[in-house]
């Protein structure tokens, strides 16, 4: 993950990174600090952090919740924020069910006292969304709130994020996965998306089929761009046509703002927005159509996944 706003299910599964909710949740190396060691109270913490491990791999919201305080807050890098339990429960219960194989491991390296009541906890983290790909590193900063001689979670803050691989920044639009149908009332739009070798992209084959032919084929390839920190797209039609977008999360929609030049050499503009509405439905509006000079009607569509061929 980089630096960017994210909705609240990718918030919360920041905080797995930042929190350890990792398949093992490593202890510090040094020897000259053994478990036998460590205070009361550090051993307590540091016990909390498996318990957070556990409750995330069994992707228990209540129980990775009763881990925080009250009025906990989570600060990431950019300045976003999710303040108090309600939010913070909500934010994992979205999390797993959008990232039900995310992993990570992560590693303590020291746990401060302030005062007899208050920790700093800080560490790395390493993330694996699909339980095998590592895309991101980060560093994380926790204070721990001894409250009724029980120890709670009141802040975590991100302090730096490294963005290792683009399958990090592409994995919220993973659900596209498999093959889709638009069944119109002159022609029918088919779409497959799946994975590059590398989950570097997301490639998509398409062609529309009108009347029993298919009148036209195309490929779509979805990158993240290191550069300008976007996800970004690029099209080819068999007509010759091509075009390239800009994909922005704004909640639980994608704004797709898109240009194209057409195989006689028109350009062409518009604004895409794809709402998923089920896990085998998505909506997705064409706004602000340009073609040329003219300016063409919304539209409206949905796409529905398509069922498996029988056996």
């Amino acid at each position: 993950m980089i630096t960017r706003i994210l909705p609240r299910s990718a918030l919360a599964a920041s905080l797995v990174w930042m929190m350890g909710a990792s398949v093992l949740a490593q202890q510090p190396k040094s020897p000259a600090k053994t478990e036998a060691a460590l205070s009361p109270d550090e051993q307590i913490i540091r016990k909390a952090v498996v318990a957070f491990v556990e409750q995330y791999n069994a992707h228990s919201a209540d129980g990775v919740t009763a881990l925080f305080a009250p009025d906990a807050r989570m600060i990431f890098r950019d300045g976003t924020e999710v303040n108090g339990r309600d939010e913070i429960k909500q934010s994992f219960e979205e999390a797993f069910k959008d990232s039900p194989k995310t992993a990570v491991s992560v590693v303590v390296d020291s746990i401060r006292f302030l005062t007899p009541d208050v920790a700093v906890e800080e560490g790395s983290t390493s993330m694996f969304p699909d339980g095998d790909t590592l895309t991101a590193r980060s560093r994380y900063t926790v204070v721990h709130l001894k409250k009724n001689g029980k120890w709670l979670m009141q802040s975590v803050r991100v302090v730096e994020e490294e963005s290792l691989s683009a399958y990090g920044e592409l994995a919220p639009l993973e659900w596209l996965l498999g093959e889709w149908l638009d069944e119109g009332r002159t022609e029918n739009v088919e779409a497959t998306f799946r994975w590059d070798d590398n989950k570097s992209f997301l490639l998509e084959e398409f062609q529309v089929v009108r009347g029993g032919e298919v009148v036209m084929k195309g490929s779509q390839r979805i990158g993240w761009d290191p550069q300008t920190k976007q996800i970004r797209s690029w099209t080819f039609d068999s007509a010759g046509g091509f075009g390239d977008a800009t994909w922005t999360q704004v909640g639980d929609k994608w704004v797709v703002k898109a240009k194209a030049v057409t195989a006689d050499g028109t350009s062409a503009s518009a604004t895409r927005t794809l709402t998923r509405a089920a896990s085998d439905r998505v909506i997705w509006t064409a706004t602000d159509r340009l073609a040329g000079d003219e300016q063409l009607p919304d539209l409206a569509v949905t796409m529905v996944r398509k069922p498996p061929q029988p056996q």
